[in-house]
């Protein structure tokens, strides 16, 4: 019963509290509560720092698990550098990618195969996926893309623009990128094309492309050549589902797959 009960900890500990402990929440706190879950896992461990000097954070990993799921690892480890003979290396900090935050969440996907997100507010859970994917496609680390494309979409549906009195016609034409924010594009379009994760914030720019006289991520469409061909190309497929019926045009979403009106809102 206790080994259970240990593993279903380890499978809802939310990713910030995954590499050093968790506290079983019917305990009141105190030492003989923390759960460490790394050392339940054996083998030799090398050491990770994320950032350097006094602000930096080291951690202690199965070498096993590392190596085995990450080519980047393991050429740092198992290879002829100066890491694999002191089994340990140091990752330099850089925004929208390698954090102490995205490499938690690395960690947990990489010894558990799932993340529990914890972030307060919708738009932050997609800056947090964004530097996680971003990372695992640094350390060449696969198997979550379509998983996290399908979580961001989630998040959207699950969270609308509130009621505007002031779109006329329709519903917002910003009901899809309500969470997203520019960061979130420039940061997609720097994984590689096919992406899901990718892929997924191009579609969600779509209906608001289409509908808005001045489209949200204008700025990142003149910006960034490649977001504009892939958005370009998405609102082509989108346009073959043009109907017409009376006076009514509508086209399909490609993101919900809902029928939204064809007008455009001035806003």
């Amino acid at each position: 019963m206790a080994k259970e009960y240990t593993v279903k900890q380890i499978v809802e500990v939310p990713y910030q509290n995954f590499i050093t402990s968790y506290v079983v929440p019917s305990l009141v706190i105190s030492p003989s509560n923390h759960i460490s879950f790394l050392p339940l896992y054996s083998g030799p461990c090398v050491k990770v720092r994320i950032g350097s000097g006094s602000a930096g954070h080291e951690y202690e990993l199965s070498r096993a698990i590392l190596c085995k799921q990450s080519p980047y690892f393991a050429a740092t480890f198992e290879g002829a550098f100066r890491e694999g003979q002191d089994q340990s290396t140091t990752l330099v900090e850089e925004e929208g990618v390698v954090s102490q935050r995205s490499f938690e969440m690395l960690v947990q996907w990489l010894y558990i195969g799932r993340i529990r997100f914890g972030e307060p507010t919708p738009t932050e859970c997609i800056t947090a996926i964004m530097e996680f994917v971003r990372l695992a496609d640094m350390c060449e680390v696969t198997g979550m893309e379509t998983q996290m494309a399908e979580h961001i979409k989630n998040i959207i549906l699950a969270n609308p623009p509130p009621e505007d009195k002031s779109i006329s016609k329709g519903r917002h034409p910003d009901t899809n990128t309500f969470c997203i924010v520019g960061q979130h594009i420039t940061s997609a379009n720097l994984l590689p094309r096919g992406h899901p994760v990718r892929k997924i914030l191009v579609i969600a720019a779509v209906e608001g492309y289409i509908r808005r006289n001045k489209h949200k991520f204008l700025k990142e469409i003149c910006v960034s050549p490649d977001f504009a061909v892939d958005l370009l190309l998405e609102v082509k497929e989108t346009l073959k589902t043009v109907a017409s019926e009376n006076t009514k045009i509508s086209f399909e979403d490609p993101f919900s797959g809902e029928t939204v009106a064809f007008v455009t809102q001035d806003i």
